[in-house]
């Protein structure tokens, strides 16, 4: 019984670590009030006015600071997407990001939604070491290659998750994991694999899988995983958004599977982890997943939850394809995702 009390008590105290830990691991402070608000009006002076309301839609908002984010990467070091000279491989050895997912977890209604962002978005990258002086520059370019600028392991994680949170207004974020592609076999199959069925609008998956027709439902095993999340045709206009459509898809029915298979397990999290460490980089510590699983497993998630930006995708003279939110609708997602309207009812 004694061993019992003394087991129970420190899987508590390994929770209540990893809850502190995650509360004081984000990046940012919070997000950039002065940047979501709408124009300044008389009722931003009102005397009942705080520090760091949004103003939206003539309406007052409030951050959530109890929301935890948590960003996972999914890194591809083939370049693939293009051809590149001896040097430019070395300059970007760190690994294209070609997946990259917010993960949001709510606390006030129990909700787990992921935010999926294009990984052709132009922003500020920090190229490191590539000035004249071997000094880090910064340069616009697709969020994906600031991973692969980055020299690759945390530093490129960091720099990643930081052009993250100024893409969306400075929201802050609570941990990453980047994933090595090469890991998604085993990860598909750890969970028992995953089973979907192919909607309409992806007439792509043919040309990977002759047998990937609309209306089929397959259960992916393997390579079969790999090949479904991360092949696209280079050549082909906005093959990115068609394969972030099927990174979705594979997503959603992935974390569902997994949720089920942990309540089965309670100790799969941990156990994947630290199963999966040659092709993970995370500043995430095995009390923080213990905390996690034991705060998030109960939340719910449903294929509403998954969220895209709406944008343009502009083919420019280097070749290579950029993608630019619509600045009114990122705002309203990100006012819908993290923050509460204020009640200002006397």
């Amino acid at each position: 019984m004694a061993v019992v009390v003394i087991l129970a008590a420190a899987v508590k105290i390994t929770t209540i670590v990893g809850g502190n830990r995650l509360a004081k691991n984000a990046n940012t402070e919070g997000p950039s009030a002065e940047e979501l608000s709408d124009e300044p009006t008389e009722e931003i002076y009102s005397s009942d006015w705080q520090e760091g309301w949004v103003l939206f839609n003539g309406k007052p908002y409030e951050y959530n600071d109890r929301i935890r984010t948590f960003l996972v990467l999914g890194i591809d070091y083939a370049h693939q997407d293009k051809e590149v000279d001896q040097r430019l491989l070395e300059l970007t050895k760190g690994g294209q990001s070609d997946g990259i997912f917010l993960v949001i977890l709510n606390p006030d209604d129990e909700t787990m939604k992921v935010l999926a962002v294009n990984r052709d978005t132009e922003v500020d990258v920090v190229m490191v070491g590539i000035g004249e002086d071997g000094g880090d520059i910064i340069a616009r370019s697709s969020i994906t290659t600031q991973h692969a600028f980055g020299g690759g392991g945390e530093y490129s994680c960091e720099l990643t998750r930081d052009a993250v949170s100024r893409l969306l207004y400075d929201i802050p974020i609570h941990g990453y994991i980047s994933v090595n592609y090469q890991a998604i076999p085993g990860l598909n199959d750890a969970v028992g694999g995953v089973t979907l069925t192919i909607p309409e609008g992806m007439p792509d998956l043919e040309a990977i899988d002759s047998s990937w027709t609309t209306g089929t439902t397959v259960t992916l095993k393997g390579n079969k995983a790999y090949d479904f999340v991360h092949i696209r045709d280079t050549e082909v206009f906005e093959s990115q958004r068609m394969r972030l459509a099927r990174q979705k898809l594979y997503l959603k029915s992935f974390i569902k599977q997994m949720k089920e298979r942990t309540k089965e397990d309670i100790t799969l999290p941990v156990s994947l982890y630290n199963g999966m460490k040659d092709y993970l980089v995370s500043d995430l510590t095995v009390d923080t997943i213990s905390y996690m699983t034991s705060e998030y497993l109960g939340y719910s998630f449903d294929d509403n939850y998954i969220y895209t930006m709406e944008g343009e995708t502009v083919l420019k003279d280097d070749g290579f394809e950029y993608f630019y939110p619509d600045e009114d609708s990122l705002r309203e997602l990100i006012i819908g995702l993290f923050y509460n309207e204020v009640d200002r009812a006397d």
